[in-house]
């Protein structure tokens, strides 16, 4: 039943209610006209002209009826579950994922770098000027500048990374199958992406900075809460010697 329900939707979408219901429709007329063709072939009677009109006419009229609103239910229920589904895992103001989210794809990561003996990196962003963005050009601004540095991250990372909003102004990565030397590589590149941004207020202009901090699963560091610990004093350690910078 699970199944069915699955390629119902999956046809929904890559056809849409419109183009299933005339499909079904076709499909209805061609077994009416099947079954009325062998109804007379057993009577050794030939169909009359009405036969074959009624045969057509009939599931041409209630098919349309039935499936268009019933596609069209499932369609929709379909889109509503979608969206929930998206609002229980991405943080609304950024598009990134959110905090749950994050470290329930992480417990699976770890279970599969214990299982495989493989390796995996974890990194913490902090936003270092955020409040004096919010406080020289307002909020807006501020929630402007969560949104472009989310996006910056979301289209400098692979598909196969994970990043979520960490809470504030602080956003996570988690980087599959990466060590700490190709981690960092990529968040370097975000550290310059951000700083080519620019927001404009009465009172000057605000060039944002963002710290980054970056560990990766080893030895010594076998759990989410040591690697975090770990990543967060690099965190630190960017912030000490003046932000706008990668620390491992």
């Amino acid at each position: 039943m699970a199944l069915l329900n699955h390629m119902i939707r999956s046809t929904l979408r890559r056809y849409g209610v419109t183009r299933i219901s005339i499909g079904v429709t076709f499909f209805c007329i061609l077994v009416s006209l099947l079954i009325m063709a062998g109804v007379h072939w057993l009577l050794r009677q030939r169909a009359p002209l009405d036969s074959y009109m009624i045969a057509i006419l009939i599931p041409a009229v209630i098919s349309p009826l039935l499936s268009f609103p019933t596609f069209g239910l499932l369609a929709q229920l379909d889109e509503t579950e979608r969206r929930l589904q998206t609002l229980s895992t991405t943080d609304e103001l950024t598009g990134a994922f959110n905090r749950r989210h994050f470290f329930g794809l992480a417990a699976y990561e770890l279970e599969r770098a214990e299982r495989y003996h493989g390796i995996f990196s974890i990194a913490i962003l902090d936003f270092d000027n955020f409040k004096l963005i919010n406080d020289h050009c307002g909020h807006m601004a501020g929630d402007r500048a969560l949104r472009e540095v989310s996006q910056i991250c979301r289209k400098t990372v692979r598909e196969s990374d994970i990043f979520a909003r960490f809470g504030g102004d602080e956003f996570i990565f988690l980087f599959p199958e990466t060590d700490e030397q190709e981690a960092r590589q990529c968040l370097q590149r975000i550290v310059e992406r951000v700083s080519g941004l620019s927001f404009e207020s009465q009172r000057g202009t605000v060039d944002p900075r963002v710290s980054i901090g970056v560990h990766s699963y080893g030895p010594k560091s076998t759990t989410l809460d040591a690697i975090l610990e770990k990543a967060d004093l690099a965190l630190y350690k960017s912030k000490q010697m003046g932000g706008n910078k990668v620390s491992w």
